[in-house]
């Protein structure tokens, strides 16, 4: 049995993104955030290596996130129609953006099952 040493904590998420490789638009959803990158996962293929820019929108909040990266690894689960899965390594992300998404990654961590951020009704 092997087991994964992560360097970093990893927070679940499912936020709907959109990432652009090569100046193509693939719909991906991110499902984890770390201090290093995103998990993604979608219909359509990531490769290796490839630069990555991902756009995507903190639940309540209408200013979308911008996250620069690498991809560091993709895979396909099974059968051809099964979803992609992969991971972005950062390289470059604002301190602003990356606050804001720390900010809602905390409150979901302190607050489990809400996902309507800080300002929870």
């Amino acid at each position: 049995m092997t087991s994964e040493k992560r360097k970093y904590m990893r927070f679940n998420v499912l936020m709907d993104a959109i990432c652009r490789t090569g100046g193509v638009l693939k719909n991906m959803k991110v499902n984890n955030f770390s201090k290093e990158g995103v998990g993604v996962i979608g219909q359509e293929s990531l490769k290796q290596g490839e630069a990555v820019e991902i756009e995507l929108t903190i639940p309540g909040d209408n200013v979308p996130v911008v996250l620069q990266g690498e991809v560091a690894w993709a895979c396909r689960e099974g059968a051809e129609d099964a979803q992609c899965k992969g991971g972005i390594r950062f390289s470059k992300v604002s301190n602003e953006d990356r606050s804001r998404m720390l900010e809602y990654i905390y409150h979901r961590w302190i607050t489990p099952g809400s996902d309507k951020g800080p300002d929870k009704e």
